[in-house]
């Protein structure tokens, strides 16, 4: 199978000669630009030969709109640090309007799209990251906490700040699936855990205006809910119209692949810990995670793929043993 007929036929609960694999992170010396960005990107997909490229900016294109800053130090493997936020009160997300979707960090990366398209085998589908209009809003704060409160402070105007991202976020996305992405890889980020969001909450603040950015791209192939870190709200939010479901599978208040599987018509994506034996140099721990990946899913209806992001500092070796380990190893049943 070539890479698109397999992660279709793996979206669709399909026969697959084996599951699709695909892993991602950041190159944060590299992001800067679009060129440099799809430089990066191109060289980590060849090395690897995934089958899909999941677009990976840097972690705050979605804010620097609205005047978020980070500084990079330009050294490899090192994280950027906030230097600048747009709220520093309550009051202050009735600055937030909308803004044009094909300027500045929003139209770089529209050109990235573009950019890694033409580039890229047309046999290798890819998709660009976008974030919830709430986790947009959380990072226009200092931290997730100071928003919070303002659900409670100041309420009106969280709602018109929302209203406002999700228009621009509307048009961005149309462009970018015009731009040749077979979908968007949808982001919650701290915004579904339950420690801070309960499912009510999720419902009110969240819900509807993550809707309105999928009602966008439907029809899209390859659209992903992503729903970042442990004890979240995923299984709430398994009947989301999407094409594959990525989380921490099977951490601390997370459901398992297979358990997750029975109750979403989503494809699975995950089954690597993005912080565990993929950091190490052990191999038969590394190996354990893919099997039991195998074992809850029958290797159908399942991408395989990190929890989250990857580290920049993590080993090729672990890459290179998952990516010969599927190649070596079919699918185990028929789907599921």
């Amino acid at each position: 199978m070539t890479p698109r007929e397999r992660v279709w036929a793996a979206l669709r609960g399909e026969p697959v000669d084996r599951p699709p694999i695909s892993f991602w992170g950041h190159f944060y010396h590299r992001e800067s630009s679009a060129e440099e960005l799809v430089d990066a990107t191109l060289e980590f997909h060849e090395r690897y030969r995934w089958d899909w490229v999941k677009l990976n900016p840097r972690k705050h294109y979605h804010v620097e709109p609205w005047g978020v800053r980070y500084r990079y130090p330009g050294v490899p493997n090192q994280k950027p640090t906030l230097s600048d936020w747009p709220i520093r009160s309550g009051d202050d997300w009735a600055k937030i309007g909308e803004r044009p979707h094909d300027a500045g960090a929003l139209g770089e990366q529209l050109e990235a799209v573009r950019m890694l398209r033409r580039r890229l085998d047309p046999d290798v589908p890819m998709i660009q990251t976008v974030f919830t209009p709430l986790a947009i809003l959380g990072e226009m704060t200092q931290t997730p906490g100071e928003l919070r409160g303002h659900l409670s402070t100041h309420p009106a105007l969280v709602r018109a700040a929302l209203e406002a991202v999700t228009a621009t976020f509307e048009r961005y996305v149309r462009a970018v699936l015009d731009a040749g992405a077979d979908g968007i890889y949808f982001a919650t980020v701290d915004w579904a855990e339950r420690s801070l969001m309960s499912a009510e909450d999720y419902r009110t603040w969240a819900r509807a205006w993550d809707e309105r950015i999928l009602a966008v791209a439907t029809g899209a192939p390859f659209n992903v809910l992503h729903v970042c870190r442990d004890d979240t709200l995923v299984r709430e939010l398994a009947d989301e119209p999407v094409a594959a479901i990525s989380w921490a599978a099977g951490t601390h208040g997370n459901p398992g692949l297979g358990e997750l599987k029975a109750v979403t018509r989503a494809a699975v994506m995950g089954g690597i810990a993005h912080e565990g034996a993929l950091q190490s140099s052990d191999a038969a721990a590394l190996m354990r995670e893919l099997d039991q990946g195998y074992q809850a899913t029958g290797g159908t209806r399942w991408l395989v793929a990190p929890s989250c992001s990857i580290p920049p500092t993590t080993p090729a070796a672990q890459l290179e043993r998952l990516r010969a380990a599927v190649d070596a190893r079919p699918s185990m049943s028929t789907p599921a």
